[in-house]
C-alpha cells in the first residue's frame, strides 16, 4: 500500500493515491470516496485561488481510472460531527444523481 508515494508498490495490493497521483494510471477496480459537496469539489481549495472547472476536472480523471469497475462513495451524515452531507454537484452532473424533492 502506497499512501502519497510517488512510486507504485509491485504486485497486488491496495494503492492508495490522490485523483493528482492517479493521473495516467488505470485499474483493475477504482474507488472514489467523500464525493460529498464540499469536499469534491473542495471549497475549501477553491476559496483560495481554486477552481470550479479544475475541481471537475480532477474528477473526470478519479472516474476515468477504472478498467473494469468504478466504486463511488458519499456519506449522507456523520455521526460523530453531527453533520448532514450533500452528495457532490459532479455526481448529478453525470447524471449518476436525480435531484430530488425536498
Amino acid at each position: 500500500m502506497i499512501l502519497g508515494g510517488g512510486e507504485m508498490s509491485e504486485g497486488g495490493g491496495v494503492n492508495l493515491l490522490s485523483v493528482h497521483a492517479s493521473k495516467g494510471l488505470e485499474f483493475k477496480e477504482v474507488y472514489v470516496v467523500d464525493l460529498m459537496d464540499g469536499r469534491f469539489p473542495n471549497r475549501t481549495l477553491m476559496s483560495k485561488g481554486g477552481s470550479l472547472e479544475e475541481e471537475r476536472r480532477l474528477f473526470y480523471v478519479a472516474v476515468t481510472r477504472a478498467k473494469d469497475i468504478l466504486y463511488l462513495s458519499y456519506a449522507s451524515y456523520d455521526r460523530v460531527k453531527k453533520l448532514d452531507f450533500v452528495f457532490s454537484p459532479f455526481l448529478q452532473e453525470a447524471g449518476l444523481i436525480k435531484e430530488t424533492a425536498e
